[in-house]
């Protein structure tokens, strides 16, 4: 039965923007004593979530008093600066100069004498001069500094000096792990590895349970009765839960019933809204390893890979042994075929040169078996002949010197190393007289020469 306070109860759910009230931040209580109890040590941390895990509200949070109050944070020993590259932070320069831009605003006494332009040696002064108090410097969507150019590895090398030193201490939020960041190459110690990593998936039950039984008391319409609903829709994710929940109240403040009639058009209301956000991170966000083991899990399959299965848990991809959210399960079954050749066929990431096969991934191919495989994959369903062969292995200028024999023996190294069984190719086929072809499994007939 829902309760009706007034006759229009506001809407408490809200998704489109980070939390920045600690009234409306719910659990992350076991992340919240990790980063404070490192903070406390002097350790940096590492912040890894999916998009839309809550990154932002919870860099939010920790600077909030009520947060540093209920960890025992001394408030009066530490300064917390937060900083956002999406805000334009374009090279080196603005970056010192956002940074003494928040600790001015937190200290102004620290910079009643400073002079001079911004750089490393202002920044090194500032910080000593802020002694005994320690800078936490919250860099939120770190990525982005590390795939800017402007940003040189020398860079990095000084904010792992900086924290080096007892007076600095860095909270950064990525999508990937630090150690799986581009850094360029390092001469020293790289800068990830002075971080603790804090995973940010989904809530827990009890976190969940509390927000909800919490938000409905507050408006005044409970949505307990459809608690099962909400989960199936939006699993534990704060953003989508949020969204499932603000999509629900609407249908129960707009029913004239005492029970909400309409929750299967709230299904589809969410899907409406939800299915951008699931889509993109499907196709931009998740590597052809992480999208065959979610397609596995949605097809209530053994997962092929169950170190990537645990990673996909941690983001809260995977909830309760289930995809997360049924939209996303929709999504991809309804792309059952891709999804099929991504556990079954051959795979290049042209952008690394990673080959998976049957979701496992290759071994480096020699220089000349990556140009014939990418020749093939470029190619997939239809036969390459001895001149494509040549022209993209070894150039066109060695058309008329390299022969079929040479050909066949790069073909027969290539399939070592990708086919199960070399002797009964699945993948590579011979055309006799004619070329090779790569045939992935969707493609695949009884007719299919070998």
């Amino acid at each position: 039965m829902t309760v009706r306070p007034n006759p229009s109860p506001t809407n408490p759910y809200f998704y489109g923007v980070p939390v920045r009230d600690p009234r409306d931040f719910f659990g992350r209580e076991e992340e919240l004593r990790t980063i404070f109890e490192a903070l406390k040590k002097r350790e940096s941390v590492s912040i890894v979530g999916q998009r839309r895990s809550g990154k932002t509200s919870l860099l939010y949070h920790l600077m909030t008093d009520q947060a540093q109050r209920t960890f025992g944070i001394d408030a009066d020993n530490l300064v917390f600066v937060y900083l956002d590259p999406q805000l334009g932070i374009r090279d080196t320069q603005e970056f010192y100069g956002e940074l003494l831009e928040g600790l001015a605003e937190k200290v102004p006494a620290l910079f009643a004498s400073m002079t001079g332009e911004v750089s490393q040696r202002q920044v090194r002064a500032v910080l000593k001069k802020l002694e005994p108090r320690r800078l936490v410097l919250l860099i939120d969507e770190f990525e982005r500094l590390i795939a800017n150019q402007n940003f040189p590895v020398s860079f990095f090398s000084f904010l792992r000096g900086l924290c080096g030193q007892p007076e600095v201490r860095l909270v950064t939020t990525t999508i990937q792990r630090l150690c799986d960041c581009y850094w360029g190459e390092w001469e020293g110690s790289p800068l990830y590895n002075i971080f603790r990593t804090v995973y940010l998936g989904s809530w827990t039950e009890p976190e969940f349970d509390h927000f909800l039984a919490e938000t409905s008391s507050r408006s005044g319409i409970s949505l307990l009765a459809h608690r099962d609903e909400i989960v199936q829709l939006a699993g534990r994710i704060p953003f989508y839960v949020q969204m499932a929940c603000s999509l629900c109240f609407d249908a129960c403040r707009e029913s004239s019933e005492d029970t909400l009639q309409g929750l299967p058009e709230v299904g589809d209301r969410f899907a409406v809204e939800a299915r951008p956000y699931l889509e993109r991170t499907w196709e931009k966000h998740l590597n052809p390893l992480e999208r065959a083991v979610l397609t596995a899990v949605a097809q209530g399959q053994q997962p092929p890979d169950k170190g990537i299965l645990e990673r996909l848990v941690q983001q809260g991809y995977v909830v309760d042994g289930r995809v997360f959210s049924s939209v996303l399960t929709d999504v991809i079954l309804g792309q059952s075929r891709q999804a099929r050749s991504v556990i079954d066929a051959i795979r290049v990431d042209k952008k690394s040169g990673d080959v998976w096969v049957a979701g496992k991934q290759l071994a480096p191919l020699t220089n000349l078996g990556y140009r014939l495989l990418l020749c093939l994959y470029d190619n997939s369903g239809c036969i390459c002949d001895k001149y494509d062969i040549v022209e993209a292995v070894w150039g066109e200028d060695y058309v008329d010197r390299v022969d079929d024999s040479r050909i066949a023996k790069l073909v027969s190294r290539l399939r070592e190393a990708v086919e199960p069984d070399p002797e009964n190719p699945r993948y590579i086929v011979t055309c006799h007289g004619r070329g090779y072809k790569l045939v992935q499994p969707s493609e695949a007939s009884p007719l299919s020469p070998t």
